[in-house]
């Protein structure tokens, strides 16, 4: 334990209130390689609220096949739209009359994606793995732990972030009913001869949980220093690290 709290201190902190956020995309084509940077704004709740909105995730029967389901989603189109809103500049590309004055109307659709899918580079912390043939520790689970820890790790401008720790209240049976609840939501449109159903935004709902459950977090930092009040963690939290991290909570 005093292991990964020392190498929790030893690198570098997430920081989750800069002004600015650059991606930088290295693509190959027929002139050569090229290091494309975006600056963006950092996202905020509502506009991954609106991300997902804009995704107009759909399941719905197949025309073809009535026994199939077919499900419909608009991620180049989403992601496009929120690049749109985050932009506050780009670098590597040019234009008959130079390289200044770069609008997102400009920018290819599939590189606004790679951009905002880089944003959004977030999971479970890696385990290390037994060698083949070693015998794995089975731990027992608590019934009654005080806190749960989940871990993070995240990659940031080519930064990797591999112990993010949000430590939790244990879920209470209230809450785990309000997390299925969350993510089972489906809008059925009436009237539909394929039974449309509209899957919603789930992430409102996931972050509205970790708001309630976090006690505390380290790897983070807000303008430089590190974040150790609750207060700040619910304000300034990434929310797509919210949502990891209460998936994490609730499904394992």
């Amino acid at each position: 334990m005093q292991e990964t709290i020392k190498a929790e201190q030893e690198q570098e902190l997430f920081e989750l209130a800069p002004e600015q956020m650059e991606v930088c995309l290295r693509v190959s084509g027929a002139s050569g390689r090229y290091e494309l940077r975006h600056r963006l704004r950092p996202p905020r709740l509502e506009d991954w609220r609106e991300y997902e909105r804009n995704l107009r995730s759909t399941v719905e029967t197949a025309e073809d096949d009535r026994d199939a389901l077919q499900f419909d989603s608009a991620p180049l189109e989403a992601a496009a739209a929120l690049y749109d809103r985050l932009f506050l500049g780009a670098d590597g590309y040019c234009l008959a009359g130079g390289v200044d004055g770069i609008s997102p109307d400009r920018v290819p659709l599939h590189h606004k994606e790679m951009a905002i899918r880089a944003l959004s580079d977030v999971g479970p912390a890696s385990r290390p793995e037994g060698s083949s043939g070693e015998a794995v520790e089975v731990a027992l689970f608590s019934l009654d732990p005080e806190q749960v820890e989940v871990t993070l790790e995240a990659s940031r401008s080519g930064t990797s972030y591999r112990q993010l720790t949000h430590v939790f209240a244990p879920p209470t049976a209230a809450d785990r009913v309000e997390y299925s609840r969350v993510t089972s939501q489906a809008l059925y449109v009436r009237g539909s001869r394929s039974l449309k159903t509209l899957l919603p935004a789930r992430l409102p709902g996931l972050a509205t949980l970790y708001d309630r459950l976090i006690l505390e977090a380290r790897g983070y930092a807000a303008a430089g220093e590190e974040m150790k009040e609750r207060a700040a963690l619910v304000k300034y939290m990434d929310p797509l690290h919210k949502k990891a991290a209460v998936q994490i909570l609730f499904e394992e």
